[in-house]
């Protein structure tokens, strides 16, 4: 009798420790999500590309200031893009890649909330960060409705995520390039913390997203790129993948562009990891760009 009771114990204990263990891991899994580990700080200014800007504050609708630039292009027209940057990055880090499109077109660059030069305590995938590009867009209505009326999106990762949305929110916008988008919040959680900690979806992803819905108040996957693809508008968009990508691979990418409306184009970058097609890519990369939206806005 005593050593079943001490079995039972065990188990008991055991069971206890494996739920204390994993309730730990979901909590740090959703502080990590909220807190990226290498935040970039913002080193890439405009006039290093020889490119006059202006610095720009405004307001996101939940009160927080977010920072950008205003680019206007080498040769002076209408003709616009605004840039949405990727998780743990900042806008220049983006203009980096993106800067030679400032010859022939305006660029809006801005930190989404708690990157960059940004407000912001946490960041949330795309939760609370459709707010802030709603607001960019709304500042730009205000302060530069030329621009806005012949206006591009372009999206990095978790930027491409939110220019999904802002898409098929905004069917008056020309046209839209998506590199490396993720499918849902779900699935990028779960493959980051496999390629990162090796952890299994289940029950560790499973956890930390239910643990992430209740800290934020709402449904992560609400918020997912699959929910808006069906409902872009007929304009024409890019879906660029890198082909070694291994957090957005090519196959979530393809699935992004097949369940898109209306017209569309898929571009896999050879030899590019994520967030890296301007450097597989090169001059290519550039031109495909440009091309894209020479063509469009």
């Amino acid at each position: 009798r005593g050593g079943h009771d001490h079995r039972a114990l065990t188990w008991v204990w055991l069971i206890l420790s494996v739920a204390a263990l994993y309730a730990a891991a979901t909590w740090w899994g959703s502080v990590l999500l909220f807190h990226p580990p290498k935040m970039l700080p913002n080193t890439v200014w405009p006039g290093q590309f020889g490119l006059s800007f202006e610095k720009v504050s405004f307001r996101s609708s939940d009160g927080l200031t977010l920072a950008g630039w205003l680019i206007p292009a080498k040769i002076p027209t209408a003709r616009s893009i605004l840039m949405c940057h990727g998780w743990g990055d900042n806008k220049g880090d983006l203009l980096k890649r993106v800067h030679p499109l400032a010859r022939d077109f305006n660029l809006f660059l801005f930190d989404f909330r708690s990157h960059g030069e940004s407000e912001g305590k946490r960041v949330t995938l795309g939760i609370e960060e459709t707010r802030d590009l709603v607001s960019a867009l709304d500042f730009l209505k205000k302060t530069r409705p030329e621009w806005r009326e012949r206006m591009g999106l372009f999206g990095l990762s978790m930027g491409a995520a939110m220019a999904v949305r802002g898409m098929a929110e905004h069917p008056d916008l020309r046209c839209a390039i998506f590199e490396a988008p993720f499918v849902s919040f779900s699935r990028v959680v779960a493959r980051f913390a496999w390629n990162n900690f090796r952890l299994p979806a289940f029950p560790f992803a499973f956890f930390a997203i239910k643990t992430i819905a209740w800290r934020v108040g709402e449904d992560p996957d609400a918020s997912s790129p699959i929910r808006f693809a069906p409902r872009l508008p007929s304009k024409p968009t890019l879906f660029i993948a890198g082909e070694l990508d291994r957090l957005m691979p090519p196959s979530e990418v393809r699935f992004l562009f097949e369940a898109a409306a209306g017209p569309k184009e898929y571009w896999q970058v050879p030899g590019a990891e994520h967030g890296k097609c301007w450097e597989a890519g090169g001059e290519g990369y550039q031109r495909r760009l440009k091309g894209f939206f020479d063509k469009h806005i």
